[in-house]
Protein backbone atom coordinates (compact mmCIF):
# COMPACT_ATOMS: atom_id res chain seq x y z
CA UNK A 1 0.00 0.00 0.00
CA UNK A 2 1.85 3.34 -1.24
CA UNK A 3 1.51 7.21 -1.74
CA UNK A 4 -1.21 8.85 -3.63
CA UNK A 5 1.29 9.76 -6.30
CA UNK A 6 2.10 6.16 -6.89
CA UNK A 7 -1.20 4.98 -7.44
CA UNK A 8 -2.33 4.77 -11.14
CA UNK A 9 -5.25 6.87 -11.59
CA UNK A 10 -8.65 5.78 -14.00
CA UNK A 11 -8.26 7.27 -17.88
CA UNK A 12 -10.46 10.18 -18.02
CA UNK A 13 -11.04 10.75 -14.16
CA UNK A 14 -7.27 11.05 -12.71
CA UNK A 15 -8.44 11.37 -9.28
CA UNK A 16 -11.73 9.31 -8.86
CA UNK A 17 -11.75 6.88 -6.15
CA UNK A 18 -7.95 7.22 -4.60
CA UNK A 19 -9.25 8.14 -1.16
CA UNK A 20 -8.02 6.32 1.69
CA UNK A 21 -12.17 4.37 2.20
CA UNK A 22 -12.34 3.51 -1.24
CA UNK A 23 -8.89 2.02 -1.76
CA UNK A 24 -9.08 0.44 1.56
CA UNK A 25 -12.62 -0.92 0.32
CA UNK A 26 -10.70 -2.24 -3.09
CA UNK A 27 -7.67 -3.84 -1.01
CA UNK A 28 -10.02 -5.96 0.81
CA UNK A 29 -11.47 -7.22 -2.62
CA UNK A 30 -8.44 -7.75 -4.28
CA UNK A 31 -6.99 -10.15 -0.57
CA UNK A 32 -10.19 -11.74 -1.00
CA UNK A 33 -10.66 -12.53 -4.42
CA UNK A 34 -6.64 -14.03 -4.09
CA UNK A 35 -7.99 -16.78 -1.13
CA UNK A 36 -5.01 -15.24 0.43
CA UNK A 37 -5.42 -16.47 4.66
CA UNK A 38 -4.75 -14.56 7.35
CA UNK A 39 -3.07 -11.90 4.83
CA UNK A 40 -0.64 -9.54 6.92
CA UNK A 41 -1.46 -5.39 5.81
CA UNK A 42 1.87 -3.93 5.77
CA UNK A 43 0.68 0.12 4.73
CA UNK A 44 3.17 3.26 5.12
CA UNK A 45 2.67 6.99 4.87
CA UNK A 46 -0.74 7.59 2.59
CA UNK A 47 -0.75 3.22 2.27
CA UNK A 48 -0.53 3.56 6.65
CA UNK A 49 -4.35 5.65 5.85
CA UNK A 50 -5.29 3.27 3.09
CA UNK A 51 -4.58 -0.10 5.82
CA UNK A 52 -6.49 1.83 8.26
CA UNK A 53 -9.35 1.95 6.47
CA UNK A 54 -8.81 -1.71 5.62
CA UNK A 55 -8.77 -3.00 9.30
CA UNK A 56 -11.44 -0.56 10.65
CA UNK A 57 -14.11 -1.91 7.91
CA UNK A 58 -12.77 -5.32 7.65
CA UNK A 59 -11.38 -5.96 11.30
CA UNK A 60 -11.85 -9.87 11.40
CA UNK A 61 -9.75 -10.23 7.70
CA UNK A 62 -6.18 -9.26 8.52
CA UNK A 63 -3.85 -11.66 10.55
CA UNK A 64 -1.60 -8.65 11.69
CA UNK A 65 -1.67 -5.62 10.56
CA UNK A 66 1.80 -3.12 10.29
CA UNK A 67 1.71 0.44 10.03
CA UNK A 68 4.92 2.77 9.12
CA UNK A 69 4.72 6.27 9.54
CA UNK A 70 1.31 7.40 9.19
CA UNK A 71 -1.68 9.40 10.48
CA UNK A 72 -5.51 8.35 11.59
CA UNK A 73 -6.22 11.53 11.53
CA UNK A 74 -5.71 14.99 9.22
CA UNK A 75 -4.08 18.24 9.88
CA UNK A 76 -2.18 16.84 12.94
CA UNK A 77 1.34 18.51 14.36
CA UNK A 78 0.97 21.44 11.95
CA UNK A 79 3.17 23.94 14.03
CA UNK A 80 5.78 20.38 14.94
CA UNK A 81 5.73 19.64 11.56
CA UNK A 82 6.91 23.14 10.38
CA UNK A 83 9.48 23.01 13.07
CA UNK A 84 10.98 20.11 11.85
CA UNK A 85 11.17 20.90 7.87
CA UNK A 86 12.71 24.46 8.96
CA UNK A 87 15.16 22.31 10.84
CA UNK A 88 16.13 20.21 8.35
CA UNK A 89 15.66 22.37 5.15
CA UNK A 90 16.49 26.02 6.37
CA UNK A 91 14.24 29.43 6.60
CA UNK A 92 13.12 28.37 2.84
CA UNK A 93 11.75 25.05 3.09
CA UNK A 94 10.12 26.42 6.65
CA UNK A 95 8.30 29.15 4.90
CA UNK A 96 7.15 26.77 2.50
CA UNK A 97 5.33 24.69 4.64
CA UNK A 98 4.15 26.83 6.80
CA UNK A 99 2.54 28.68 4.13
CA UNK A 100 1.10 24.80 2.75
CA UNK A 101 0.41 23.86 6.22
CA UNK A 102 -1.59 27.29 7.57
CA UNK A 103 -1.59 29.54 5.18
CA UNK A 104 -3.26 27.76 2.02
CA UNK A 105 -4.32 24.32 4.09
CA UNK A 106 -2.96 22.36 0.78
CA UNK A 107 -1.41 22.46 -2.80
CA UNK A 108 -3.40 24.77 -4.33
CA UNK A 109 -2.29 23.85 -7.83
CA UNK A 110 0.70 21.65 -9.54
CA UNK A 111 3.29 24.58 -9.50
CA UNK A 112 2.59 24.40 -5.31
CA UNK A 113 3.14 20.70 -5.50
CA UNK A 114 6.57 21.17 -7.32
CA UNK A 115 7.88 23.40 -5.12
CA UNK A 116 6.94 21.16 -2.47
CA UNK A 117 8.89 17.74 -4.17
CA UNK A 118 11.75 20.01 -4.86
CA UNK A 119 12.32 21.42 -1.77
CA UNK A 120 10.49 19.62 1.02
CA UNK A 121 10.65 16.23 0.12
CA UNK A 122 14.51 15.13 0.13
CA UNK A 123 13.96 16.47 3.23
CA UNK A 124 11.45 13.43 4.27
CA UNK A 125 14.46 11.32 5.23
CA UNK A 126 18.20 11.33 6.75
CA UNK A 127 19.04 8.74 4.37
CA UNK A 128 18.54 10.19 0.95
CA UNK A 129 16.45 8.31 -1.64
CA UNK A 130 17.83 6.06 -3.80
CA UNK A 131 17.43 7.71 -7.44
CA UNK A 132 17.08 4.71 -9.35
CA UNK A 133 14.24 4.01 -7.15
CA UNK A 134 12.29 7.46 -7.92
CA UNK A 135 13.06 6.68 -11.41
CA UNK A 136 11.38 3.31 -11.79
CA UNK A 137 8.14 4.56 -9.79
CA UNK A 138 4.95 5.99 -11.66
CA UNK A 139 4.15 9.16 -10.04
CA UNK A 140 0.92 10.63 -10.38
CA UNK A 141 1.74 14.11 -8.83
CA UNK A 142 -2.22 15.36 -9.54
CA UNK A 143 -3.36 12.92 -6.99
CA UNK A 144 -1.09 14.10 -4.72
CA UNK A 145 -2.13 17.57 -5.12
CA UNK A 146 -6.13 16.47 -5.14
CA UNK A 147 -5.80 14.89 -1.98
CA UNK A 148 -4.18 17.80 -0.41
CA UNK A 149 -5.96 20.49 -2.01
CA UNK A 150 -7.73 22.80 0.01
CA UNK A 151 -10.70 21.57 1.09
CA UNK A 152 -9.05 18.03 0.38
CA UNK A 153 -9.67 14.67 2.42
CA UNK A 154 -5.60 14.86 3.94
CA UNK A 155 -7.99 17.48 5.91
CA UNK A 156 -10.55 15.97 7.08
CA UNK A 157 -10.08 12.10 6.82
CA UNK A 158 -10.60 10.25 11.19
CA UNK A 159 -9.90 7.02 11.52
CA UNK A 160 -9.81 7.42 15.46
CA UNK A 161 -13.81 6.67 16.30
CA UNK A 162 -13.17 3.24 14.52
CA UNK A 163 -9.77 2.14 15.52
CA UNK A 164 -11.44 0.27 19.02
CA UNK A 165 -12.44 -1.61 15.90
CA UNK A 166 -9.47 -3.12 15.03
CA UNK A 167 -9.18 -7.22 16.45
CA UNK A 168 -5.49 -8.19 15.27
CA UNK A 169 -2.24 -7.65 16.73
CA UNK A 170 -0.58 -4.38 15.42
CA UNK A 171 2.88 -2.81 14.68
CA UNK A 172 2.96 0.81 14.74
CA UNK A 173 6.39 2.21 13.44
CA UNK A 174 7.57 5.78 13.52
CA UNK A 175 10.75 8.00 12.60
CA UNK A 176 11.52 10.69 15.94
CA UNK A 177 12.10 13.37 13.06
CA UNK A 178 9.51 12.51 11.03
CA UNK A 179 8.44 16.19 9.15
CA UNK A 180 5.81 15.08 7.98
CA UNK A 181 4.04 12.98 9.96
CA UNK A 182 5.51 13.35 13.81
CA UNK A 183 6.32 10.66 15.91
CA UNK A 184 3.20 11.92 18.25
CA UNK A 185 0.59 10.90 14.77
CA UNK A 186 2.18 7.58 15.81
CA UNK A 187 2.00 7.61 19.60
CA UNK A 188 -1.46 8.15 18.96
CA UNK A 189 -2.67 6.12 17.20
CA UNK A 190 -1.18 3.22 19.48
CA UNK A 191 -2.87 4.85 22.54
CA UNK A 192 -5.93 4.81 20.37
CA UNK A 193 -5.80 0.65 19.69
CA UNK A 194 -6.75 -1.88 21.99
CA UNK A 195 -3.34 -2.43 24.30
CA UNK A 196 -3.43 -6.14 24.42
CA UNK A 197 -3.17 -6.15 20.17
CA UNK A 198 -0.77 -2.84 19.60
CA UNK A 199 3.31 -2.63 19.44
CA UNK A 200 4.65 0.38 19.20
CA UNK A 201 8.63 0.80 18.30
CA UNK A 202 10.34 4.33 17.89
CA UNK A 203 13.45 5.03 15.93
CA UNK A 204 15.56 7.56 16.83
CA UNK A 205 17.71 9.55 14.00
CA UNK A 206 14.67 8.40 11.57
CA UNK A 207 12.48 10.86 9.63
CA UNK A 208 9.48 9.93 7.46
CA UNK A 209 9.59 5.94 6.43
CA UNK A 210 12.08 4.74 8.97
CA UNK A 211 13.21 1.76 6.87
CA UNK A 212 15.10 4.37 4.26
CA UNK A 213 16.97 5.76 7.44
CA UNK A 214 17.16 2.57 9.23
CA UNK A 215 16.35 -0.73 7.11
CA UNK A 216 18.32 -3.25 9.59
CA UNK A 217 16.53 -1.91 12.41
CA UNK A 218 13.19 -1.26 10.55
CA UNK A 219 13.29 -4.71 9.02
CA UNK A 220 14.15 -6.75 11.92
CA UNK A 221 11.60 -5.31 13.79
CA UNK A 222 8.76 -6.07 11.55
CA UNK A 223 10.31 -9.57 10.82
CA UNK A 224 9.82 -9.58 14.89
CA UNK A 225 6.22 -8.92 14.84
CA UNK A 226 5.58 -11.23 11.74
CA UNK A 227 6.98 -14.19 12.80
CA UNK A 228 5.79 -14.01 16.98
CA UNK A 229 2.59 -16.13 17.46
CA UNK A 230 -0.20 -14.14 17.86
Amino acid sequence: MSRPSRQRPQRGRPTRGLDPGTMGRRRAHVLRGARLADPIVLGASFGGMVALAYATRHPTHASKLVLVSTAAAGDEYLERRIELFERFGGPEVGALARRRLLEERGHPDQTSVEAWVRLAMPHYTRVPRNPDMGRRAINRPQVLQWFTRPGGESHSYNFFPDLDRIQCPTLVLGGEDDPIHPIESQADIAAALPPHLVRFERFADCRHACIQDAPERTLAAIRDFILRPK
